[in-house]
């Protein structure tokens, strides 16, 4: 946008601005959520109920194309695997809680030192990738590793 539009925004009306950023950063999330799979995942595995206990907060992962990082709370019990964004990327990102028997070919790799543990859940097999510290203590749920 030109500088004179955002220029005049402000003279004209102060909220304007403010205005704009919140509803760009909410057409951002929700096209964040299309590109990663996340809203296809909301329709099969929105999560009805309270988190596991064990949760691991502000860890990064990669849904589809999009990588979240730092923004993830990561857990799981015997109902599934448990994926919730942090509070400020919520909108449009519902909490996820998918089955530990719709995740399938799972692979874990080794990228300078950090192993990834990398699976397929859904519909779509939408591609999860997250750190192998964070899956360690779920790998008695999860299949086994090709």
């Amino acid at each position: 946008m030109p500088s004179s539009f955002l220029q005049l925004l402000v003279k004209t009306h102060p909220w304007g601005a403010t205005l704009l950023l919140v509803v760009g950063f909410a057409l951002a999330l929700r096209v964040a959520s299309w590109m990663s799979g996340w809203h296809g995942l909301a329709r099969q595995f929105r999560a009805d109920g309270p988190a596991p206990s064990d949760m691991r907060n502000f860890t990064t992962g990669k849904i589809g194309w999009i990588d979240y990082k730092s923004c993830l709370a990561v857990g799981g019990d015997a109902q599934g695997l448990y994926l919730v964004p942090n509070l400020i990327f919520r909108l449009f990102h519902p909490p996820l809680r998918i089955p530990w028997s719709e995740i399938h070919d799972r692979e874990v790799t080794s990228f300078f030192f950090v192993k990834r543990d990398t699976f397929r859940a859904g519909e779509h097999s939408t591609r999860i990738r997250l750190r192998a510290a964070v899956t360690e203590s779920l790998d008695f749920y999860l299949p086994p590793a090709n």
